[in-house]
């Protein structure tokens, strides 16, 4: 049976016997005596890349053509022996690049940067091999964790995507120094960035032993915020966040250092969204860290470190929610930490007594400083921002916005009058200053918060308070607060052009700055067309230019000022249109704009947020998929949903409980002060003065991005822009 399975030779002669005999005439040449074909020579080079050589002498064709150092290039002046084989360098790579995977591009892969980073001008880096198992690159290293956490990592971490520094990706030690010194000399000394202690990191810089999620972070901010566009800023600070989302089950101050200045270069670099979510995770890791509190056990850098790393989350709400308490990260009722000192005190690790964000009895000697006195003043903004919303929402009695008022009138002024002699706004201060950012920043908002309090009083004004809550207000006290309003914006173009002449122009700002400069111009040249204004038109038009050359020129690349910037200049041209027609025809008043649709969210939602022209979460564009929950339907639930979102302005229905609609419509004893009159019914609205907006009267059922009233101006928000504009 065996033999019966190998019939090789039975086969064969087979094949030989059923062979065709040759026929008559010539005989051809016999072929079977000839050896076996001969084989072509194939190069070295060609052998590797696996293409068909042509074996031409000296250098085949493949390798002339690709300029490949051909292993048939023997030198006749060489010993014979084993040709060593050059490998032959790759024109392609099989992975994407750093950048182009990062924003999903497609990359062909060239080397040495492939031709999408060329075309866009950025730097073209490569990511390294990952390590497997033992048989590891020597390059391929872990970027950004530290000793302990290496030790501690389980051995299948490189399963949750661990990020390998490529050569050249991380900043040579050179780079990282330089950037290191640039941010304790232009980014400290800004509010939002002095958590740092500049010889305790220099320390650890010298010493090897800096957190290296940290050093990408602060390398990555200083690289955006002095704008060196040649470093790959961009791939440290995603390194950075990597690193730190890896490690979002272990706390700890490092990360919560790194993430902090990775939520910053989010909101600068325009990324509002991903900010946003990471402003979260920051205040839980603070939270989880108990940061929130004192440790007296601690020595005295340690525990300002903490305090002012925690101040900076707090800092953080300015950003998105401007005193809404459904957004705000750090309730002031959480905190039980003292302000921070001065940076003398901070540097020599001395301990001083600066008082509590709420000053008490026991604060009279404390010694806040400039930082401390400026987290005041935050917290007495927010607490005029809700005041303003609860007037709006109708939710303020009439007979109480006097007395509100004054009481943050005294506030403000026992605040200024707690300043130190040199702590006083003057321009001699001012050149002498060692901080000046901090001081230009303290003044600025303090005036401001003044222009948000006085505001209400402003008929016609976008921002102004409901028609009925104006009739309330005794004509005399509309006039004084309009007064008041428009002398504290015209302090704050005053402290913009003395900065301009006389500050140091090399200096950050933060985006309150630009904030306080973009509200100031607003006001000024709105206050000109106003009966008894102080500045003509064209010079109202003029001071706004100031205002719009310090946002120009301090925030030139800024994504967080870019529509600031962008809706001052049409503001500014839309007065200046009025004033070329001033001479031949009476000026019009404007249009009363549309308030911008919000379909994407909650329309009850929006009706009782009201969130604020400057909140960055406006353009976060956040969008509610509820109704894709239950899949299509169909019915009358879907049509009223399809009304719901086809009509953003529409009426909020009065059966909903807690609508503003509910609330600026019952019947209340008091809300008018002593007339005790009620709201009146839709359509039977009272004129005060000569109010500008038509539609303002019962605006709390309307949403508007600032306020939630619909306004007169001009220039409103961010309603002259198509929703979907990209910057």
């Amino acid at each position: 049976m065996t033999e019966a399975l190998r019939p090789l030779k039975p086969l064969q002669a087979s094949s030989d016997s059923q062979s065709p005999q040759p026929g008559p005439g010539p005989i051809p040449r016999s072929t079977s005596t000839a050896g076996p074909p001969k084989k072509r020579a194939v190069c070295s080079q060609c052998r590797i890349r696996k293409v068909r050589c042509d074996g031409s002498a000296d250098v085949c064709q493949n390798c002339d053509r690709l300029g490949f150092e051909c292993s048939f290039q023997q030198l006749t002046n060489k010993s014979p022996g084993p040709y060593v084989v050059k490998f032959p360098e790759r024109r392609r790579r099989t992975q994407a690049c750093i950048p182009c995977h990062a924003k999903k591009m497609r990359c062909l892969g060239e080397l040495p940067s492939c031709s999408s980073c060329v075309r866009r001008n950025r730097v073209c880096v490569y990511p390294g091999a990952r390590r497997q198992g033992s048989a590891a690159d020597s390059s391929t290293v872990a970027v950004g964790l530290d000793d302990k956490c290496s030790e501690d990592s389980p051995p299948d971490r490189e399963d949750l995507g661990m990020v390998y520094a490529a050569p050249g990706l991380a900043p040579d030690p050179g780079t990282a120094m330089s950037l290191i010194s640039d941010y304790f000399e232009h980014l400290y000394p800004l509010p939002s960035f002095a958590f740092l202690h500049r010889p305790t990191v220099l320390l650890r810089w010298r010493d090897g032993t800096m957190n290296e999620t940290l050093k990408l972070a602060i390398c990555a901010i200083t690289s955006l915020q002095l704008q060196r566009s040649s470093l790959c800023h961009d791939l440290w600070v995603q390194q950075a966040e990597q690193l730190t989302l890896q490690q979002i089950g272990r706390a700890s101050i490092f990360h919560l250092q790194a993430l902090l200045l990775v939520i910053r270069y989010r909101i600068e670099s325009g990324d509002f969204p991903t900010a946003f979510m990471l402003a979260a995770l920051a205040a839980r890791t603070a939270l989880a860290l108990r940061l929130n509190y004192e440790r007296p056990e601690l020595p005295e850098v340690a525990q300002e470190a903490r305090r002012r790393l925690f101040w900076a989350v707090y800092l953080l709400d300015d950003f998105f929610c401007v005193g809404l308490r459904e957004f705000e990260l750090c309730p002031e009722e959480t905190i039980h930490l003292q302000l921070p000192c001065d940076e003398d005190y901070f540097e020599a690790g001395q301990h001083v007594h600066t008082g509590l964000l709420r000053p008490g009895p026991s604060d009279n000697a404390a010694i806040p400083g400039l930082r401390g006195v400026f987290l005041r003043l935050t917290s007495m903004r927010r607490a005029v921002m809700r005041f303003n919303r609860r007037v709006g929402l109708g939710e303020e009695l009439s007979s109480t916005i006097g007395t509100s008022i004054r009481r943050f009138e005294e506030e403000l002024s026992s605040l200024k009058a707690n300043l130190r002699p040199l702590e006083q706004y003057s321009v001699p201060n001012l050149t002498s200053c060692p901080w000046q950012a901090q001081f230009i920043m303290l003044h600025m908002s303090w005036h401001q918060c003044h222009c948000d309090l006085y505001r209400l009083g402003l008929d016609g004004y976008s921002e102004a308070a409901p028609s009925p809550i104006l009739a309330a207000i005794h004509p005399r006290g509309r006039i004084a607060m309009q007064f008041k309003c428009f002398e504290h914006a015209e302090s704050i173009i005053r402290i913009v052009s003395d900065f301009s002449s006389h500050g140091n122009g090399e200096c950050l700002l933060e985006r309150d700055a630009a904030v306080c400069a973009f509200e100031s111009a607003r006001l000024v040249m709105f206050g000109s067309r106003t009966p008894g204004a102080t500045s003509s038109l064209d010079l109202a038009i003029s001071k706004a230019r100031l205002s719009l050359d310090m946002i120009t020129r301090f925030f030139p690349y800024s994504a967080s000022t870019h529509l600031l910037r962008k809706d001052l200049e049409r503001l500014i041209a839309s007065y200046s249109v009025r004033l070329a027609l001033q001479t031949q025809e009476a000026p019009s008043e404007p249009d009363t704009p549309s308030a911008r649709p919000s379909t994407k969210v909650s329309q009850y939602a929006s009706s009782r947020q009201r969130l604020s022209v400057q909140s960055l979460l406006l353009q976060s564009d956040f969008v509610d998929d509820s109704s894709e929950i239950a899949g299509m339907t169909h019915g009358a639930g879907s049509e009223a949903a399809t009304v719901s979102c086809t009509q953003p302005n529409a009426r909020i229905p009065h059966s909903v409980p807690g609508s503003s609609s509910e609330v600026a419509n019952a019947p209340r004893k008091s809300a008018w002060g002593t007339t005790g009159q009620p709201y009146p019914p839709s359509g039977q609205t009272q004129q005060v003065g000569s109010c500008l907006d038509a539609g303002q009267e019962d605006a709390g059922l309307i949403f508007n991005p600032w306020m939630g009233f619909a306004g007169s101006e001009d220039m409103y928000g961010v309603s002259g822009r198509p929703p979907d504009e990209e910057f």
